[in-house]
């Protein structure tokens, strides 16, 4: 930004084992167990996320069924299907 290219920590992390920069330890923590907490953390919020995920879509799927009815037909009943004409969208009535 601004005429400065910016660092991301895989960035330092190259430039550090290259020997290109020193990293200050006084930072609180080095460059690598950055990247693993990182890694543990986005491991921690994918799991979350998915496990969220999953209930909201049973959430979904019982309220929806909630006043849903089972429909059953005898055999010899007049029943109407409903069938598209055509899958152009532009051509539906």
């Amino acid at each position: 930004m601004m005429g400065r290219t910016l660092t991301n920590p895989l960035k330092l992390l190259n430039k550090s084992w290259t020997g290109e920069i020193q990293i200050l330890q006084t930072v609180g923590k080095s460059v690598s167990e950055y990247l693993s907490e990182l890694q543990s953390n986005l491991k921690d919020i994918h799991d979350f996320a998915d496990t969220h995920a999953t209930a909201e879509q049973q959430r979904y799927v019982d309220r929806y069924n909630k006043n849903a009815t089972d429909k059953h037909f005898q055999v010899g009943r007049q029943v109407i299907v409903l069938l598209p004409d055509s899958t152009n969208k532009l051509m539906k009535k």
